[in-house]
């Protein structure tokens, strides 16, 4: 018979986006979609025993800032860098050195190892 509930009131997929580590802890996004309805929430998830750490859902992927932000109110000491190629403040555990500078995972390619 289909699904009766009204749009936008029923999980009916997550998706696990890549862990990630902060002050020793794993960490991971968790994207929900939603019957009936295009647009999707994001929430930020303790590993260790899938604690959900956000209040209120993102409607977009969370910016690194926005993730600091949310594991800086629960006493999580965050380091920020700004990524050298996009001038967006990115996670210090999450970015990798290159040369003068470090560069987010938002900019990252594998052929950067090339250069320094």
């Amino acid at each position: 018979m289909g699904n009766s509930s009204r749009p936008g009131t029923v999980v009916v997929r997550e998706i696990d986006h890549d862990e990630f580590a902060v002050a020793g802890e794993r960490f991971r996004v968790v994207e929900s979609v939603w019957n009936g309805i295009t647009s999707r929430s994001f929430d930020l998830l303790r590993c260790n025993g899938d604690e959900v750490l956000t209040d209120e859902s993102f409607d977009t992927y969370p910016t690194d800032a926005q993730i600091a932000a949310v594991l800086d109110e629960h006493g999580i000491d965050v380091d920020l860098e700004t990524c050298k190629m996009c001038q967006h403040e990115v996670l210090l555990s999450t970015a990798r050195r290159h040369g003068a500078g470090w560069v987010g995972s938002c900019c990252w390619d594998e052929r950067l190892h090339m250069t320094a």
